[in-house]
């Protein structure tokens, strides 16, 4: 479990995380007031959509603006890198400095790092987060197959071992039959190892699953602020069902 502001993850129901992006300082500056109005626990910035990423000065009055825009909101920030499904190719250098530049900012309250990608990497930064006092999700994300059980369990333990607080990783169900294998598998990893997990499932099949969260026990379940984009669920209607759920299970 991880206290932040007297917002435990992996412990009551799941903490609902809307992302916010864009290119621009003002596009992401209306992301972040319309984030912290919709009832959403964590913030999380892609700073990658962000045209001036590789500008420290730009990035870090991004930092300082979405701070004051979601206040007290956990903000949670997130470099996504073209191996990881996000939108720019960037090299080992670029991404160290730029997770080195939010945790020293601090500004933020839970940082993302890729822990599959770069094993050097991951490691370098994972010390420097600890070091910095600053929570952190090791991530990763499949895109172009379903894991299996094992692979899931693997990469979930592999990224534990490396020292991280919690572990986030995102698969793809292609159908209804990967949909209810992931249900199980989730279940079963969560009920076994003692740390918070967020199983983000992308596509199609994968919304219902946001859903039902606090069933198979993930920690954290991620939202849209933009569900006409054909991409998540929308963020007030998954804080209803997220409720909802609960107040069934409970």
């Amino acid at each position: 479990m991880i206290e932040i502001r007297d917002v435990r993850i992996g412990e009551g129901k799941p903490k609902i995380c809307v992302t916010i992006a864009g290119e621009t300082e003002e596009a992401v500056r209306l992301e972040a007031v319309a984030a912290a109005e919709s009832g959403a626990d964590i913030i999380e910035w892609r700073a990658d959509d962000f045209k001036d990423w590789k500008i420290e000065t730009s990035v870090l009055r991004m930092l300082k603006i979405i701070r004051m825009c979601i206040g007290d909101k956990l903000f949670y920030f997130t470099f996504r890198t073209a191996e990881e499904g996000g939108h720019t190719n960037v090299k080992d250098s670029e991404y160290i400095s730029i997770v080195k530049l939010a945790i020293d900012s601090r500004l933020i309250d839970l940082i993302d790092i890729e822990c599959c990608v770069s094993e050097y990497r991951a490691t370098e930064l994972i010390a420097y987060a600890k070091n910095g006092r600053t929570p952190i999700i090791g991530s990763n994300h499949s895109f172009s197959k379903m894991l299996t059980i094992g692979e899931l369990d693997f990469r979930i333990r592999y990224m534990w071992r490396l020292g991280v607080d919690a572990v986030k990783i995102g698969v793809v169900p292609n159908s209804r039959r990967d949909m209810y294998r992931l249900l199980n598998a989730a279940y079963d990893l969560t009920e076994d190892l003692d740390f918070p997990i967020a199983v983000y499932s992308m596509g199609e099949h994968g919304r219902f699953l946001l859903g039902a969260s606090e069933f198979y026990g993930s920690a954290i379940t991620f939202a849209t602020l933009h569900p006409e984009s054909g991409d998540g669920v929308d963020v007030r209607l998954l804080t209803s069902v997220i409720n909802g759920m609960h107040a069934l299970l409970n």
